[in-house]
């Protein structure tokens, strides 16, 4: 790999060339198929939402995608047995959400509901997107809260060109929700066992259930930072020596955290052709949180051979040196300059049974392999060569690709492609040498 990289040039069909005898090499040349190919936009499989690297909260109504409901449940842990002598009174308990990244818009308020968890949610078990979380919390209202999503740009990082549009770095926002006095007093009501032991507390207290409310137009996803950067439940009291002292419940990674996401196409523009394999838009539509995928299909791809000019199966013998798969980025539907597209999308192979895998590129490197949003000239491209030479080889039987994004359950993205039935179209672009 490192001496295949060293020789690179900016020609990729010279590489290897000085490998060859004098008139082996009969030329190296490029095809590109894209009028075969077909694109459908698919609603995504459920995707697991238990512990993940990140949680998101809010409700958003994307112009293009319809409307997105992200809202969670997460745990509490003990951080040691609390001082709550010297005749102490308690101000208040107060939940700390912290976030730097807002997906949409920042004026329309979020309308947030806190519950108590009336059921236990298990480190250990399964959870994804449909999950019911407010069949798991109780019918009483601890806080509810209207809140806009705050987005600032730390002007420190200036110096290194960030910006409104391409942002480096943000500042950290809080989000602070004030909960019930009834709280307060169950907290205090705990016996000396339980605030001895995290299994015996989260027995008796399960943890909190924050949902998003409802809204008709606007809104935003926050990406909530529930590990270790602050995010907790705090209760701040006094005693007759000290005026401010807190205790703080963590949300670490042995407390269980776990998100629901609900989506709504029905207002869509895409909506008439989801999950149907028989009309093709012109784009196709992806979206992270179990949302949007595509399944592409490149009939006869073990048969591309045909599309070389003047070539005779008997007398030359083929090596694929590159077989690059290229998706466009709408940048208008996609409005790039005020949504972020995915940094990453995956392209699995699809088997006889409709069970997807791993093509046989991903191994040599995913620099090799792909799928990496380019924002030079706004694609995303994958190399297939070697799974397309194990179709052709018939170790691999050809059934299509399943297009999706990356980090699907603790980020939120989406973006607009050109689709196969587009000017631009989906290019399959296979350089080869043909060689005696």
């Amino acid at each position: 790999m490192v001496i295949a990289f060293g020789s690179c040039t900016n020609d990729i069909n010279d590489l290897g060339k000085d490998l060859l005898l004098p008139g082996d090499l009969v030329t190296v040349g490029k095809v590109i198929e894209k009028e075969t190919l077909k694109a459908y936009t698919l609603t995504d499989e459920k995707q697991r939402t238990d512990e993940p690297a990140y949680n998101l909260l809010g409700t958003f109504n994307d112009p293009v995608f319809g409307k997105t409901t992200a809202d969670f449940a997460c745990q509490f842990r003990l951080t040691g047995y609390p001082d709550f002598s010297k005749n102490a009174h308690v101000d208040s308990l107060v939940l700390y959400l912290l976030y730097m990244e807002v997906y949409g818009d920042t004026v329309t308020p979020q309308k947030l509901k806190v519950y108590e968890l009336a059921s236990d949610l298990d480190i250990d078990q399964k959870y994804y997107q449909d999950v019911n979380l407010k069949s798991l919390a109780k019918g009483e209202i601890l806080a509810e809260k209207s809140y806009i999503p705050k987005f600032k740009l730390d002007s420190l990082t200036n110096n290194y060109g960030s910006t409104k549009k391409e942002p480096k770095d943000t500042v950290v926002q809080e989000l602070r929700i004030k909960l019930d006095q009834k709280l307060i007093q169950k907290l205090l009501a705990a016996d000396s066992l339980t605030w001895s032991d995290n299994d015996k507390f989260l027995n008796y207290f399960k943890g909190l259930y924050i949902e998003s409310g409802d809204l008709s137009a606007g809104g935003s996803i926050m990406r909530i930072y529930t590990l270790a950067t602050g995010s907790r439940m705090v209760m701040h009291f006094h005693n007759d020596v000290t005026d401010s002292l807190y205790y703080d419940y963590n949300i670490n990674e042995n407390a269980a955290r776990v998100n629901r996401f609900a989506h709504d196409y029905s207002q869509t523009i895409f909506s008439v052709n989801l999950d149907k394999q028989v009309d093709q838009d012109s784009l196709i539509y992806l979206q992270t949180t179990g949302g949007l995928r595509s399944k592409i299909l490149i009939p006869d791809l073990e048969n591309w051979t045909t599309l070389i000019p003047d070539y005779n199966e008997n007398s030359t013998n083929i090596a694929i040196n590159q077989a690059e798969l290229i998706f466009q980025v709408d940048t208008i539907v996609s409005d790039t300059a005020k949504y972020i597209p995915p940094q990453q999308m995956v392209l699995t192979a699809i088997d006889k049974d409709g069970k997807e895998y791993l093509p046989s590129d991903v191994a040599f490197s995913s620099l090799y392999y792909g799928g990496t949003y380019n924002s030079s000239d706004k694609t995303y491209r994958f190399n297939i060569a070697k799974h397309m030479q194990e179709v052709i080889e018939k170790k691999k039987e050809n059934h299509g690709f399943y297009l999706a994004t990356a980090f699907r359950s603790a980020t939120f993205r989406r973006v607009a492609l050109k689709g196969a039935t587009s000017k631009t179209g989906i290019k399959l672009e296979i350089t080869y040498s043909k060689i005696k």
